[in-house]
């Protein structure tokens, strides 16, 4: 199960995705076997096996072996009195991160079947540790802290690192592919460019139009920045035109939506971009990132979405999540990439 598929996946980022067609098809659900008791917050994939994670109100975290078919469970863990808000492997896969509405998170040894509770960070006096990301470069994972913080701690000995400050509240981040940046967003729609090996701030920039933005995501080639606001609307910035001034205009602006976006997530080939809301049911949407084009043949009126809480994609991209408030795990199958 934890063998690495890395070669797959590489040659399967050279496949090109039509524009106009997206050719997907629902397999069995990804956690048939042990469906969640509440909205499913969160599901990962392994980063290199076919592994699943799902997590959410029940307080429990689950993973499957996704083979399309069975996906049979491998092991489940309940943490009592910790609703969980917020799960992830970290880059090796080796552990899962979790998260709640405590000053306190947990982190689960995969191999062990362990979970050690982790109180706090030193220097931060936080309510909570609700949101946080890992970066996929291994060093890192981020916590979203109050009054503008974000807590920079070690992936490898969860200590902390360093604080970098926005001007007013945090509300999104998202670290780039190779760890080099961050970028974040607040409730004014400024956007911070964070180099983490100075720990400075070397750009920012405006959201055009942003109206209380609380999703921002970097395309794993660094190609496209998007951020996603409470209004339904979705920008996305090429990212040479948003380094280059402080009032860049939107390569496209994407208004298939009309509630708040919970969620934006790039294809690991950066070919295209999925925007969700959980305020309205079936409220899903994937653009081709090179036209910017919304997919007008899926999902289609009848395809069984739900509230959609929580996506993600397999790493070669075949394969795609999505977690509904049901506590139902959705596999589909995009044919247009070999690998999943």
């Amino acid at each position: 199960v934890l063998r690495s598929t890395k070669a797959m996946i590489d040659r399967n980022m050279r496949i090109r995705l039509p524009k106009d067609h997206l050719d997907v098809f629902r397999m069995t659900d990804a956690n048939n076997a042990s469906p969640s008791q509440s909205v499913v917050q969160s599901c990962k994939f392994h980063p290199n096996a076919p592994v699943l994670l799902t997590a959410g109100l029940d307080k429990t975290l689950r993973l499957f072996h996704v083979d399309g078919k069975v996906n049979p469970k491998i092991q489940s863990v309940f943490l009592k009195d910790f609703p969980i808000h917020c799960a992830d492997f970290n880059a090796t896969g080796r552990q899962v991160i979790l998260s709640s509405v405590k000053k306190f998170f947990y982190v689960y040894d995969v191999e062990a079947g362990q979970a050690e509770r982790i109180d706090g960070i030193r220097g931060r006096d936080e309510d909570k540790f609700e949101k946080f990301i890992v970066s996929p470069c291994g060093k890192f994972i981020a916590f979203m802290g109050r009054d503008g913080y974000i807590i920079l701690i070690s992936a490898q000995s969860k200590q902390w690192i360093a604080n970098l400050r926005m001007n007013g509240t945090c509300t999104a981040f998202d670290f780039t592919k190779d760890g080099r940046f961050l970028y974040s967003i607040g409730g004014d729609g400024e956007i911070y460019q964070w180099d983490l090996a100075t720990r400075q701030c070397v750009h920012r920039f405006f959201d055009e139009g942003a109206v209380n933005v609380h999703n921002l995501a970097v395309s794993p080639d660094n190609s496209y920045i998007a951020t996603g606001s409470n209004a339904g609307i979705v920008n996305v910035y090429s990212t040479s035109t948003a380094l280059s001034t402080s009032n860049p205009t939107p390569s496209r602006s994407l208004m298939n939506l009309t509630t708040g976006i919970s969620n934006l997530s790039f294809h690991p080939s950066s070919q295209a971009l999925l925007l969700s809301s959980r305020l309205k049911k079936d409220s899903l949407k994937i653009a081709h990132c090179p036209t910017l084009n919304v997919f007008a043949n899926w999902p289609t009126p009848s395809t069984p979405l739900g509230y959609v809480q929580s996506t993600a994609w397999s790493p070669g991209g075949g394969y795609l999540a999505i977690g509904n408030d049901k506590g139902t795990v959705l596999l589909y199958r995009a044919t247009a990439f070999g690998a999943c």
